[in-house]
């Protein structure tokens, strides 16, 4: 990645900074133990260690320190747009819609011409990224879910409209460190229960499905022999 921005600064759109201080925190953290080749054997193996090691406490302090960077981030990012004329007039966005650079999309400049919209969108975006800090400090694991899902529609919309697919997915990735562990079992525990549950309205039609296809070929066969 060092090298890759260094002969084109412009590659990661911005995110440069937050992915270079990321990238040190990460090479102590276990990032292997999922969504890569041997994920299921690594697992089983840190499952097997009866007592934390090293590289087990260097893992925890990494990844506070990712989730600690990424909400100072955010605050600071809030702190400093609320204190700016155009976003507390709330026409910050229309002014960043008719930025050439950006415009990724006719429908974008064309809603952020609308007042309301913009007004809306301006201030939504100041309140998400400084409740970030509170959000993942909070007891209740909706707000921080509802927090970072909010974040994330902010970075897919800048994708989208603005263009900034690199600063994008840099973006989308720390913002999915802010949740625990019991957050994403939750959200697990969740999708399968809806999974279940449609499953479960769907298979009574099935039966009914193969009962009528036996009765038409009944028909056929009567119909045949008559």
């Amino acid at each position: 990645m060092w090298s890759l921005h260094n002969r084109n600064q412009d590659v990661l759109e911005g995110g440069d900074n937050l992915a270079q201080i990321l990238i040190l925190f990460m090479v102590f953290t276990v990032s292997n133990a999922y969504f890569a080749v041997g994920a299921k054997r690594r697992r089983a193996r840190m499952r097997e260690l009866e007592q934390p090691t090293t590289s087990t406490v260097l893992h925890n302090l990494a990844a506070f320190l990712i989730v600690f960077q990424t909400a100072v981030l955010y605050f600071a990012a809030g702190y400093w747009k609320i204190t700016g004329k155009v976003w507390q007039d709330g026409v910050a966005m229309y002014y960043i819609s008719r930025i050439t650079g950006f415009q990724m999309s006719a429908t974008y400049t064309h809603l952020m011409s609308n007042a309301f919209l913009t007004t809306a969108t301006s201030y939504f975006t100041i309140f998400i990224e400084l409740a970030l800090p509170f959000a993942i400090l909070s007891a209740r694991s909706w707000i921080r879910k509802a927090n970072t899902l909010a974040l994330e529609g902010m970075h897919l919309g800048i994708m989208t409209c603005m263009g900034l697919v690199c600063f994008g997915l840099l973006m989308i990735g720390a913002d999915c460190t802010c949740l625990r562990d019991e957050d994403y079992r939750s959200i697990a525990r969740r999708y399968r229960s809806v999974k279940d549950r449609l499953v479960q309205r769907s298979r009574p039609l099935l039966p009914a499905r193969g009962m009528t296809s036996v009765a038409m070929a009944a028909d056929r066969d009567g119909a045949a022999g008559a």
